[in-house]
């Protein structure tokens, strides 16, 4: 089942090469690299802005997060998930989240059980010891209540038997070589045998390059935030023609097979844009999928949720 674009995932095995070294992969212009790894399965740059003193990660020359808006964007690919569930919270699943924070977001909840599968070592073991990771995280990977795996998620999920309430996808889409890999044959196991019946899965993508065509939907969005006194705002994919009219329209494929399967199923979209940049990097605007077999919660007072149907985005 193909219900959202999802993650292009590196699928590799072997042994995990610990290089730090002086040189970088990338553009050094205003940045102040602290540290360079190499992975069999990416490039590890740890750098500080020489005006802002922020500091960012970057995987294969790519800006993945950033001190200053690492709280905004895992909080909502934790715990807004959190919010739109409808049965009580008793575990979640974290696929890749190498960087430590989605992981730093689960452990705030309480007496539950986490999961965390992340196929890089070198990543891990980056940052389990350094001290700028282990402050921004809280220390989330040493922390014992987290169970961590360095493994192959798309190995993984075939072993796994529980299903999980919240599952959060944060996974590289290119290798070092940029080889991509489609995830799209495994949705319809994830969805089926992984996430449970009110269960909430999360899905992130920024909207640069293919994803452009999406400008028209994300300044109609922020048209209606600002009619908004809500802190969160949420467009709703729920009928069978929502599905049709978002794919006609947008690069973003989500199946209405989804609907098909599970007549009560709901998809939310958010977007931010996360205004911060490192050196010459610079974050785009970013989308959060949420995906559920059943409809979500919607009493939560800190969201305002917007039907498809009623949005006209051309």
């Amino acid at each position: 089942m193909k219900t959202v674009l999802f993650v292009l995932l590196v699928i590799s095995v072997g042994l995990f090469i610990y290089r730090n070294k002086t040189e970088t992969s990338i553009s050094t212009r205003g940045l102040e690299v602290l540290h360079h790894l190499e992975s069999p399965y990416q490039t590890i740059d740890l750098a500080r802005d020489k005006r802002t003193n922020h500091v960012a990660m970057f995987l294969n020359g790519a800006i993945q997060n950033h001190t200053k808006e690492f709280n905004k964007s895992h909080y909502a690919m934790v715990d807004i998930p959190i919010k739109l569930l409808n049965t009580p919270l008793k575990n979640i699943l974290i696929l890749g989240g190498g960087d430590g924070y989605p992981a730093m977001r689960a452990l705030k909840q309480k007496d539950l059980y986490i999961k965390n599968v992340e196929i890089d070592h070198v990543l891990i073991d980056f940052v389990k010891t350094n001290p700028i990771m282990r402050k921004y995280t809280q220390d989330a990977f040493n922390d014992p209540r987290l169970d961590l795996s360095a493994m192959d998620a798309y190995k993984y999920i075939y072993t796994e038997k529980r299903k999980f309430d919240i599952i959060v996808y944060d996974i590289a889409r290119t290798t070092t070589n940029n080889t991509v890999i489609d995830f799209d044959s495994h949705d319809d196991h994830i969805i089926e045998n992984l996430l449970s019946d009110g269960g909430v899965l999360n899905y992130t993508m920024d909207m640069r390059g293919e994803f452009e065509e999406l400008a028209p939907l994300y300044k109609k969005y922020l048209k209606l935030k600002k009619g908004s006194n809500k802190k969160y705002h949420m467009i709703l994919i729920r009928t069978e023609d929502d599905f049709k009219r978002f794919n006609e329209h947008y690069p973003v494929s989500i199946n209405k097979k989804l609907k098909e399967t599970y007549p009560n199923s709901e998809i939310g979209i958010m977007m931010y844009n996360l205004k911060c940049s490192c050196g010459n990097y610079r974050y785009y605007e970013e989308l959060y999928f949420y995906i559920s077999k059943q409809p979500f919660n919607k009493t939560n007072e800190d969201i305002e949720f917007y039907p498809f149907e009623n949005i006209t985005t051309h």
